[in-house]
């Protein structure tokens, strides 16, 4: 026998052997160990997360002569011949291309015949959302009052697009995103079969590119273990990042640095460094939206809770938190934002490259933007660097020579050389003359809101943007 994918020879055969779906299986199990089987159940939840695999085994469950804990024996005649997919009992239809009204009027005749071997004719009707409307209407009777010996499980990626009427007719189980630790502990098992080294890094980076679905940690890994038998090295996180074109933490806090220090020629310099290197612009947009998520998460919930989020190790949720602690969250929403839309922009742009520069000088050049959000952030930025004394208060000029200040001290309570009193210089009140002029800018572009604009309009710049200098002391008198 040829080579087999990873994702095939390692599909589940029991119940036991999935992973990240608790609730869904013990509920299937519950019901084949009483007997309590329906007629119809709907199988929901992204790609790669085992809703075909699961149907499988529960079809196998529900006829399995000698069933342990609700368990396929699999040594029995009914297991052995539904393993090797050689029994008539379980129907599998692809309805992305079997989705006409004929081939369901082919289906309602099949119903008709009772299972060969086992208890229960099941059918599996993958992708069933696209299923043609004519089609749902046909199966729509069969699937309400179907010959009490069939089983239909129907699975989707889509269960929005499904009628009303099928959903009230299934018994509904969704298939959450499998955690990134419970998928690094399934294919180490493959790792430690195989005798294959590897590190802990790498199998994490597998696992978040595989966004929780198990099917695609096993092809990512498949790849990288073919690029790992040349070299002989191992699987190792570099051969990873080679294999998926995604550039490594490091390289994406350095640049989240060049972003918050505005440091525009820096950060253009890190793209050609980027592209020299054979990333695809794509992905390095995505990593870079990832990075900034994190920060924007850390920055709000904390490091505890952002490892927790993110999956990610404690050292690295502080990280993330003391890069966060550098700007503002409004600031990071604004380029969160920025790479964002860039990324849809890519789709069209002859050269993704200059797209991603120019989200990029956008990040780096808040203040050339006469947009809200980025006069938003520009307010923002500078509260925080008032809050963490960015504007330390000058000194008063202090006289070195006595007898300048004791002159001084006869002049004040002479009146002055002219007999005039001399007042002290009062610090000028109200906002700040950039603060106003950014607070009246935003109020101009909200005039364009009627609603936002009616409940800003009362509003001035708040007292932490008041000017901080004192001015030196000085005399003035007032002359008619």
């Amino acid at each position: 026998m040829g080579y087999q994918a990873l994702y095939r020879r390692y599909r589940p055969a029991r119940f036991d052997d999935f992973v990240g779906q608790e609730a869904v299986i013990r509920t299937l199990r519950s019901q084949v160990m009483s007997g309590r089987i329906a007629h119809a159940y709907l199988f929901c939840g992204t790609r790669g997360t085992g809703k075909t695999s699961t149907a499988k085994v529960f079809a196998r469950a529900v006829n399995c002569e000698n069933p342990d804990r609700g368990e396929p024996c699999g040594t029995c005649p009914t297991c052995q011949a539904l393993a090797a997919e050689s029994s008539l009992d379980i129907l599998e239809i692809d309805a992305a291309s079997n989705n006409g009204v004929d081939e369901i009027r082919d289906l309602r005749e099949k119903v008709k015949y009772p299972p060969q071997t086992g208890r229960y004719r099941v059918y599996i009707i993958d992708e069933v959302h696209m299923l043609s409307q004519g089609a749902f209407n046909a199966l729509l009777k069969t699937l309400e009052e179907p010959p009490s010996y069939v089983v239909f499980i129907l699975a989707t990626t889509e269960p929005q697009k499904l009628p009303a009427t099928i959903l009230s007719r299934c018994q509904r189980f969704d298939f959450g995103r499998i955690p990134a630790g419970q998928i690094v502990e399934r294919l180490r098992v493959a790792l430690l079969e195989g005798d294959i080294r590897c590190e802990e890094a790498a199998l994490w980076r597998i696992a978040r590119a595989a966004e929780g679905g198990m099917r695609d940690a096993w092809s990512i890994m498949d790849m990288c273990l073919g690029y790992a038998q040349e070299d002989g090295a191992g699987l190792t996180e570099a051969l990873v990042l080679e294999v998926l074109g995604a550039s490594d933490k490091r390289f994406l806090f350095a640049f989240a640095d060049k972003l918050i220090g505005a440091d525009a020629p820096g950060a253009v310099a890190m793209i050609d460094e980027m592209m020299r290197m054979g990333r695809e612009v794509q992905v390095f947009v995505r990593d870079v939206s990832a990075h900034l998520r994190a920060l924007m998460l850390a920055g709000v919930c904390g490091a505890a809770q952002t490892a927790e989020l993110l999956d990610t190790t404690e050292e690295d949720a502080a990280e993330y938190a003391a890069q966060a602690g550098r700007t503002s969250y409004t600031r990071l929403m604004r380029m969160l934002d920025l790479f964002l839309s860039s990324e849809t922009d890519m789709k069209w742009a002859a050269q993704p490259r200059f797209a991603l520069e120019a989200a990029t000088l956008r990040a780096c050049a808040p203040e050339e933007s006469r947009q809200v959000e980025a006069l938003v952030a520009r307010v923002d930025e500078l509260e925080r660097r008032l809050r963490e004394g960015a504007f330390v208060q000058a000194a008063p000029a202090q006289a070195t020579d006595g007898k300048k200040r004791k002159a001084a001290a006869e002049d004040e309570r002479s009146g002055g050389q002219d007999g005039e009193p001399i007042r002290q210089a009062e610090p000028p009140k109200g906002p700040a003359p950039e603060a106003e002029k950014v607070w009246q800018e935003t109020l101009r572009r909200l005039r364009q809101k009627p609603m936002i604009y009616g409940l800003a309009k009362p509003f001035r710049p708040p007292a932490s943007l008041r000017s901080s200098s004192r001015p030196a002391r000085g005399r003035w008198r007032s002359r008619c």
